[in-house]
């Protein structure tokens, strides 16, 4: 139970930690914005001051040819243009309005004038002249608002404001004539933002910051213009006293900012701005605003908060120019460190790029050593396939030759004419078997080397089919059936006569020599639409081991060693084939002995040709 409760205290004491922390994250976006804002309204002051001049020029042209019952009413709107802009010519407007006769018959109007130049003599800092004509003043000839100003103007000197407005809350000995002072002008205006701004205002003074922001806050969004303007300059003192400089810097940008919409140019609010931007290291935007406030000073010496703003200038310009040649200082360093870390990036480069070329011409030396490996292999197999052949065409050749020449010897013997005649029937096949071998390796040379010539005819798939069944027939076993299965009777097909024939004997023939029982079957189909031919052999004989599928189609590879012939046959076979645009495979899926598959292309003869024959090499064939 006690860690439960630590924890629950823990989670309650961080919760307002959190909401704080929101809250005063919050505040510095808006102060950033606030500023931001300010930066571009300082930014187009100069043009704003131009329109003013303009305003003025054109008032001046009025006043001056202007008929006398609307003079005083143009010097009045001439004064008003000017109020906020040039104390001395606004002075002038009201000099005018002094002189008409006007004003020697309306007290009311001589009221008027006397209250607007004292305002312009305390703006110029002319204190005392302000304070005489105050003093001739009848409050009783003044609106509610012109005797507020009256009220202030009256009771308050000048130096102190200024004081009072710097250093936020003084205790003296008039303290009591000040609360009283308040009072009286709070007990003249109706309820409203006036009011309520005079109250927070005797609340500031009085060292009070939280009850003046509880007058002024729930009310701040709702106001506009001079209103919100006096509540942003008044919340911003009472920010200063409980020492929040961001929420200080957020209003008094408000009060600067609403000043210069407003057409006023006095910058009532920027010198303290300036001030504290300085404080919170903020060098840049407080020297720009000094220099801002120190042009207008220098254009129009009327400006009392900005002359009286000057005495920091010194502080401000120094720090600020020790800031640029901090900065400088450290533009130079980065460049440095940027052409420092150029230099190493480009000998990294360099290194990156030297190792790899070393690693590419590793990789280069790698493969020309396989290259030279690979045809020293190839070499090897070379040499051991003319080993293989020349042993093989010593048997295959030497055997038919001995038999030949001895049934020759026998023969030049007294023979009767039955031996005679055998003995020649064994030099017959003996000839014939030793021609095959070599007309085979004379064509797989051929078709090797692309001198291999084929003639295209159309061929009648039946009879080509069915002479070579009966022309195999001698080398069946007894118990073995050959039979011939087309799809079709009647097919036809444009290739090779001779060379189809030629594989179709050796696949036959292997049949035949390798089954001693069941059934061999030559099968004849057409597929993908006509443009092939499909031979199936198939045998329930012996079979050849999966392995070997694609072996016996090399040369000189049987499936042992011990089968007849030179390994010629099946590789010849694939030759043909492909060159005929088809292949031959062993089907691997049938089990119950062998199954060959040879395909052949429908060959079309070019149209720009009229001959019926026609000769291809085999090598300008594509293998599909």
């Amino acid at each position: 139970m006690p860690i439960v409760r630590t924890i629950i205290l823990l989670l309650l004491m961080n919760i307002p930690l959190s909401i704080f922390a929101q809250q005063t994250s919050h505040s510095k976006k808006e102060v950033e914005g606030v500023l931001v804002e300010l930066d571009s309204v300082i930014a187009k002051k100069k043009h704003y001051q131009m329109l003013q001049q303009m305003r003025a020029d054109s008032l001046e042209q009025l006043v001056n040819s202007c008929h006398m019952d609307d003079y005083v009413s143009k010097c009045k709107e001439l004064y008003q243009a000017l109020a906020n802009y040039d104390g001395r010519q606004a002075l002038k407007a009201l000099q005018r309005i002094q002189k008409t006769e006007e004003y020697e018959n309306d007290p009311n109007l001589q009221a008027w004038v006397k209250l607007n130049s004292s305002l312009t003599y305390g703006i110029m800092g002319l204190y005392h002249r302000a304070d005489q004509l105050v003093a001739s003043i009848d409050p009783s000839k003044l609106s509610r608002r012109e005797q507020l100003h009256y009220y202030l103007t009256r009771q308050h000197n000048y130096e102190k404001i200024a004081e009072y407005m710097a250093d936020i809350s003084i205790v003296t000995d008039e303290e009591k004539q000040m609360v009283a002072l308040y009072d009286s002008i709070i007990g003249l205006l109706p309820d409203g933002y006036e009011k309520d701004i005079v109250k927070a205002n005797k609340e500031v003074y009085l060292n009070h910051p939280e009850k003046a922001m509880q007058v002024l806050e729930e009310k701040y969004p709702k106001t506009k213009g001079m209103d919100r303007c006096r509540m942003s300059m008044v919340l911003a003192f009472a920010h200063k006293l409980q020492n929040n400089p961001q929420e200080y810097i957020y209003y008094m940008a408000n009060t600067a900012l609403c000043n210069l919409k407003n057409g006023y140019t006095t910058y009532e609010a920027l010198p303290y701005l300036v001030r504290a931007l300085y404080d919170e290291g903020d060098i840049d935007r407080a020297y720009a605003y000094l220099m801002c406030t120190m042009e207008d000073a220098n254009t129009y010496p009327s400006r009392r908060l900005a002359l009286d703003v000057s005495k920091y200038f010194p502080v401000i310009n120094a720090s600020y120019t020790a800031h640029k040649e901090h900065l400088a200082q450290s533009e130079k360093t980065k460049k440095n460190l940027l052409i420092v870390t150029f230099i190493l990036l480009a000998l990294g480069l360099v290194v990156a790029f030297f190792l790899g070329w070393r690693q590419r011409r590793a990789i280069e030396e790698r493969r020309r050593a396989n290259q030279l490996q690979k045809a020293l292999d190839q070499a090897a197999i070379a040499d051991r396939i003319k080993t293989v052949f020349i042993q093989n065409m010593r048997h295959e050749i030497r055997t038919p030759l001995n038999a030949i020449m001895g049934f020759a010897q026998l023969m030049s013997n007294n023979l009767s004419d039955e031996e005679r005649t055998l003995y020649n029937g064994y030099i017959q096949e003996s000839n014939n078997q030793l021609l095959s071998t070599l007309d085979g390796i004379i064509d797989v040379s051929n078709m090797e080397v692309g001198t291999f010539n084929f003639q295209f005819d159309e061929i009648n798939i039946d009879e080509l089919c069915l002479s070579h069944i009966e022309n195999n027939k001698s080398l069946l076993q007894p118990d073995v059936e050959l039979v011939y299965e087309p799809q079709e009777e009647g097919m036809t097909f444009c290739s090779d006569k001779k060379r189809i024939g030629q594989v179709l004997h050796n696949l036959i023939s292997n049949a035949c020599k390798n089954t001693t029982s069941g059934k061999i079957t030559l099968t004849v189909a057409h597929f993908i639409g006509r443009e092939k031919l499909q031979f199936i052999v198939t045998d329930t004989g012996t079979g050849v081991p999966p392995e070997k599928a694609e072996i016996i189609f090399e040369h000189f590879e049987k499936i042992d060693h011990y089968s007849p012939g030179l390994g010629l046959g099946l590789y010849a076979c694939r030759l043909i084939a492909r060159a005929l645009g088809g292949d031959i495979y062993l089907n691997t899926n049938y089990t119950d002995g062998a199954q060959f598959v040879f395909t052949i292309l429908n060959y079309t003869p070019p149209q720009e040709e009229d001959e019926e024959e026609y000769y291809i090499k085999a090598h300008m064939l594509e293998i599909d």
